[in-house]
């Protein structure tokens, strides 16, 4: 019976051409085929979308890499710049130098946190000597402890061993500054200033200048600025002065190659010897008259 319905059922035509049979098939169909078809459809979302996350993905990895290359490329070219200011300031300041200097590049500093001292890319091949005064475009560094074929060590006036003389540039009193690093980590990047009497005149913001009477650093070099006077009842003053050089950032410096010349006496001078009285000859007695 069923097998004459649907053998009844595709004779049997209904409105626009189509049979029972195909109209029945299409109506009982079609929605399996809507429900097949949109499952397909998800499932080729869904690769397609995993395809393009995976190049998506890919390119997010080029990206960043290229991205980091960028960074590092900037990194180069500001450090290239400030590497260039740097110079210019160094060119700038030279040519009004009263005295030679060599170009030297820190490669090495000190393993404490004071920086007590500082290692140049420049030696004794090139020039360098011991006590040479080391400056830079702001002011006094320090001076060559230690000189090797191609490298030296600058001890910096922050080494509470260091010594150098000054004055200060209004009233023109001489003292001696010194480091405080290694002992004082309060005041570490300060100088003390020593021997100035307790009536000398001293004010906050005094401009501190080498007075050259070291023998060592040429004289008229900035030192820095009196930050802090007081007096505690001694026969000195207690002094500290702000140091005018950036120690915390040193990169390029100058190795004063002509230092002042050494005083040479060629003669000792001796105070003249007292006269020694000239002896008087013997008198003669003379004979009795007879």
């Amino acid at each position: 019976m069923l097998a004459h319905l649907v053998v009844i059922s595709r004779q049997v035509e209904r409105g626009g051409g189509a049979s029972l049979l195909g109209q029945t098939v299409f109506a009982v169909l079609s929605p399996l085929q809507r429900v097949m078809g949109a499952g397909l459809g998800a499932v080729v979302a869904t690769w397609s979308g995993y395809v393009d996350l995976r190049h998506v993905s890919r390119e997010n990895l080029d990206l960043r890499a290229r991205v980091a290359s960028l960074e590092m490329e900037l990194q180069r070219q500001q450090d290239r710049l400030r590497e260039a200011d740097r110079l210019r300031e160094i060119a700038d300041v030279k040519p009004t130098l009263p005295f030679e200097t060599l170009l030297a590049q820190v490669i090495a500093t000190d393993g404490v946190p004071w920086y007590r001292t500082v290692t140049l890319n420049r030696g004794s091949g090139d020039g360098v000597t011991l006590n040479s005064p080391v400056i830079s475009t702001t002011g006094v560094v320090g001076r060559i402890v230690a000189v090797g074929p191609h490298a030296a060590k600058v001890q910096l006036l922050l080494d509470h061993e260091s010594g150098l003389g000054v004055r200060i540039e209004r009233s023109r009193i001489t003292a001696v500054v010194s480091g405080q690093a290694g002992f004082a980590d309060q005041v570490g990047n300060l100088l003390a200033m020593n021997f100035v009497p307790v009536l000398a005149d001293v004010v906050v913001g005094d401009v501190v200048v080498t007075s050259g009477l070291d023998r060592m650093f040429p004289k008229g070099l900035m030192v820095g600025r009196v930050q802090s006077v007081k007096t505690t009842g001694g026969l000195f003053k207690d002094i500290l002065v702000a140091p005018s050089a950036h120690f915390e950032k040193l990169e390029e410096l100058m190795v004063v190659r002509r230092r002042p010349d050494d005083i040479v006496f060629n003669q000792e001078v001796r105070p003249p010897e007292p006269a020694r009285p000239t002896p008087r000859p013997p008198a003669r007695s003379t004979p009795p008259s007879q």
